[in-house]
């Protein structure tokens, strides 16, 4: 049985915080096969009525990356909308970067919308701060790092 996508591209949801509130995400790209890439921002909201949409832009983005969307499906993180006007070329599928700390050495992979990578060279280590890191985050993880971020600007 194929897996449906979690909502269309483009879609405004909310991430709760383990502190509580609420960090705003937006699903760029999900291919059905129970992953997803998506933007992040802040601040904490703690209401739907506090979504701006306009003020989501990439460039604002507090993370950026690869995610399990199995959370959305089950409605846990609740979908506010639809960006009016999404356009992929807008919310693009970033390269991004993974560090081997033991070898020091450091990748920085290309994925199409598919998630293939489609390419993938050497970097210098000190280069990949500059990059969203090459993972697929959980759920859990997408919510600690955003509320310790969140917390961080507050």
């Amino acid at each position: 049985m194929k897996r449906r996508r979690p909502a269309p591209n483009g879609t405004v949801f909310l991430v709760p915080l383990r502190d509580g509130g609420h960090a705003i995400g937006v699903l760029a790209r999900a291919p059905m096969e129970g992953h997803a890439f998506g933007y992040f921002f802040g601040p904490r909201i703690s209401k739907v009525s506090d979504v701006d949409l306009a003020k989501l832009i990439p460039e604002n983005a507090l993370l950026v990356g690869k995610f399990g969307d199995l959370e959305i499906l089950c409605k846990n993180w609740p979908i506010v909308g639809v960006l009016k006007d999404w356009a992929p070329a807008d919310w693009p599928m970033l390269p991004m970067a993974r560090i081997d700390e033991a070898a020091g050495r450091a990748w920085l992979a290309t994925y199409d919308d598919s998630f293939d990578c489609i390419e993938e060279t050497e970097i210098d280590v000190d280069a990949v701060s500059r990059y969203p890191y090459d993972r697929m985050m959980g759920a859990g993880a997408v919510e600690i790092r955003l509320t310790s971020l969140i917390r961080a600007a507050e």
